[in-house]
């Protein structure tokens, strides 16, 4: 009997704000992300995260994509009904949000919140620990009059923890315990920026400013500066994140690394723990602990900072008789402080180059031969500049080798050359550095010709008048831009919800409509099902309308705002084009297509059919006797007649691929395409039946029609409308109210027609 294949977990991931502040993805936010994508990889589990885009210029504004219709959200289908469970950022910053997950824990739908404040189970930060290292670093310099610059005031999980945190750290360490030393920065840099401010006008004394985030920390830090204060001279100042902004500032910023990858890959392997196991299998609270990353903004000089390898060193001196407990030890040391340090996309293969090196390290030591770990860490580095990973965070794992040197294991005491392995790693650094700058460089160049992809991509987007030509360049520049995959999605109302269904917009001029319900995305057929997909969902909106959502290839978060704000534009651009065509191209009187729509048309059509080798037929109509109704009746009547044949003819021709025109005065053409000979002879005469029958003519009208077919090669516009016209001709002098096929011999001109028409 063979087994089932157990079903894929699909994760959705929501979050308490928008992913995108501008143009490019909040740093906080992505990498956490990445660490949730890695998870994903190597559990083989399908993700959709719901990515929001800031409307307007209001940055402070918490805009999220969101599975439920609100007034500060833009809706995106990721939701209860179509993942296994939901990971979601806390604080929510809104009753509604927290009322509508809250009602998903009472339906006992799998949730996981990061960060703290909304509820558990959870994974959060070490706050306490952070803030009080901060504290203890800065009383260390001599501080004793330190400035907090908090948070959201009505956030009651992170911002709330460093607040309390660092209120007990002013008791602990007795320090100044002024009011004024204290003032919400909402955790964005505008808002610090004035929060220095107004501490600064209230005079009270500080050497010291500590921020609850990186991001409070760029503003504080202009503050300071147009104030005429020195950093760190008159005043030191941290932050709380590590985020990569924290290194490129002048001077680079001290801060508590939060070890955001690691954050998110854990939250994915509880997630699905959660899913598989129930409620019961995993703790309502879990943590992350924090590292203060000291630089040059708090007055140190520049350091390795590698206090987080004592709690390894003790386990690894612990077991260093055992050499294979060591070695295992060893490895894993390494690869935490990789996954604190960086993203890697391949956490298992990571572990095995982790492996590789201690492997390679030891055999140069037992064989005092340099060349075994130089290769491997040569081999690795290729690996990982191809990956586009960061070379700079294996310092931290050649750091953590260190240890091998300082406590060998049993089989490795007593070798002759005791500098060896300090000779090995100062080569290592050597290379890692090597590596970091032909990185840097060829990112460099990528980058640049990424940006003119872009620029070249923008361009087409908004040049295009046409909904199909924004979406074949959509198919060709994407990926030189880096996006593998893009699946552009339109809303369109279900009964009384607008967002209800949706409609994949065509990316093939032969792809056919896919219409499915909006919550059941994504439909059966677009990825395939023998591997994980991993989707970053971004809405697709114009000014305060939501048009629908694009679902990108999540891998690269960086460009996909732009590509999805300029697609929206486009593709309102090109309706608003396309309303204003139409109106040219539409007969006034009977409301169907006007002759020169039948021109344009007809040309597309005929170059469709014979590129695949298909059928097309042209029916011409004209109203018999229509002169003397206008004279018997009016003009006015005559009007209400042309709308009412107008109305016949289109029920005739109800598919979806026919075409009426109204072709001038009181005759009308119609295009059929994939339709041979037999097919128009059966709509022509259902026209025809239609009209004679229809009792609301002041008297009985009757049409005539000609046909004519033609097929792949042998189509050309000019012989089929001609063919159709001498056809209605022969139908004119048959007696009226008849439907003829053109044959070949029909030679008499189509006009001016027989007597009385």
């Amino acid at each position: 009997m063979i087994a089932r294949e157990a079903k894929r977990h699909t994760v959705g991931v929501l979050f308490n704000s928008h992913v995108y502040t501008g143009m490019y993805p909040n740093m906080f936010a992505s990498t956490i992300i990445r660490g949730i994508q890695a998870a994903a990889r190597d559990q083989s589990v399908n993700l959709l995260a719901a990515c929001g885009v800031s409307h307007g210029a209001e940055l402070v504004q918490f805009h999220p994509a969101w599975p439920e219709l609100l007034s500060d959200t833009d809706f995106i289908p990721v939701g209860p009904w179509n993942t296994d469970g939901l990971l979601v950022f806390s604080p929510l910053h809104s009753q509604e949000r927290i009322r509508y997950i809250r009602r998903l824990q009472d339906q006992l739908f799998p949730v996981y919140f990061i960060g703290s404040g909304a509820g558990s189970p959870s994974i959060t930060v070490d706050n306490e620990g952070g803030i009080r290292q901060t504290l203890e670093h800065l009383v260390s310099h001599g501080h004793r009059d330190i400035a907090f610059i908090a948070g959201d005031p009505e956030d009651p999980g992170d911002s709330a923890a460093r607040i309390r945190a660092y209120q007990l750290g002013v008791r602990e360490f007795g320090l100044a315990d002024d009011p004024r030393l204290m003032e919400y920065g909402q955790h964005w840099d505008q808002a610090a920026y004035h929060a220095v401010r107004r501490i600064l006008k209230s005079g009270v004394k500080f050497t010291a400013v500590m921020c609850s985030n990186d991001q409070s920390a760029l503003g504080v830090m202009r503050a300071l500066h147009e104030a005429g204060s020195r950093i760190p001279w008159d005043v030191a100042v941290t932050g709380f994140d590590d985020q990569p902004e924290a290194l490129t500032l002048i001077p680079p910023l001290t801060s508590v690394h939060y070890p955001l990858f690691e954050t998110g890959y854990r939250a994915l392997l509880m997630m699905r723990k959660r899913i598989e196991d129930g409620p019961g299998a995993i703790p309502d609270v879990a943590r992350v602990y924090t590292q203060l990353m000291t630089r040059q903004s708090c007055g140190c000089l520049p350091q390795m900072n590698d206090g987080a390898l004592g709690v390894h060193e003790a386990a690894l001196s612990a077991d260093k008789g055992d050499f294979n407990r060591y070695r295992e030890d060893l490895g894993q040391a390494m690869i935490e402080t990789l996954i604190s340090h960086s993203s890697p996309q391949n956490i298992s293969d990571t572990r095995m180059l982790c492996d590789r090196l201690i492997d390679a390290y030891l055999h140069s030591l037992a064989d005092e031969d340099l060349s075994h770990f130089q290769v491997a860490l040569m081999e690795i580095l290729q690996r990982i500049e191809i990956l586009e990973e960061d070379p700079h965070a294996w310092q931290s794992a050649i750091t953590v080798l260190r240890l091998c040197a300082r406590i060998p294991p049993a089989e490795t005491v007593g070798y002759r050359n005791a500098l060896l392995g300090e000779d090995l790693l100062h080569q290592a650094r050597t290379l890692i550095s090597d590596s970091a700058r032909r990185q840097f460089t060829r990112l460099h160049l990528l980058q640049t010709r990424k940006d003119e992809a872009l620029g070249r991509l923008t361009a087409r987007l908004l040049s295009s008048l046409d909904e199909q030509r924004i979406f074949e360049a959509l198919k060709e520049n994407l990926p030189q831009v880096g996006i593998r995959e893009c699946h552009v999605m339109y809303f369109e109302p279900r009964g009384e919800d607008p967002y209800g269904g949706s409609v994949q917009a065509p990316l093939g001029r032969e792809s056919p409509d896919l219409r499915f319900e909006s919550r059941r995305f994504p439909p059966p057929g677009i990825f395939p099902e023998d591997k994980p997909f991993n989707l970053a969902i971004l809405p697709l909106f114009f000014q305060q309308e939501n048009l629908g959502y694009a679902a990108f290839d999540g891998q690269d978060l960086d460009s996909l705002a732009i590509v999805a704000v300029q697609l929206a534009t486009a593709i309102k651009s090109a309706q608003l084009h396309g309303k204003v065509l139409e109106l040219s191209l539409t007969d006034g009187l009977t409301s169907v297509h006007n002759r020169r729509f039948f021109e344009i048309l007809l040309e597309k059509e005929i170059d469709r059919s014979r590129r695949y080798s298909r059928n097309l037929a042209v029916i011409m109509a004209d109203i018999d006797l229509f002169k003397t109704y206008n004279d018997s009746f009016g003009h006015q009547a005559g009007d209400e007649a042309l709308r009412e044949i107008a109305q016949c003819i289109r029920d005739g021709a109800r598919r979806g691929l026919d075409v009426v025109t109204r072709y001038g005065g009181e005759e009308f053409a119609l295009i059929l395409p994939e339709t041979d000979e037999e097919g128009a002879w059966i709509v022509a005469e259902k026209i025809r039946r239609t009209v004679a029958s229809d009792s609301r003519f002041l008297r009985r009208i009757t049409v005539s029609l000609g046909i004519a077919s033609m097929h792949g090669e042998q189509l050309d516009a000019r012989m089929l409308v001609e063919q159709a016209d001498r056809a209605l001709y022969q139908a004119k002098n048959r007696g009226r109210d008849c439907t003829v096929r053109f044959e070949s011999g029909m030679i008499e001109a189509a006009h001016p027609g027989a007597p009385g028409d």
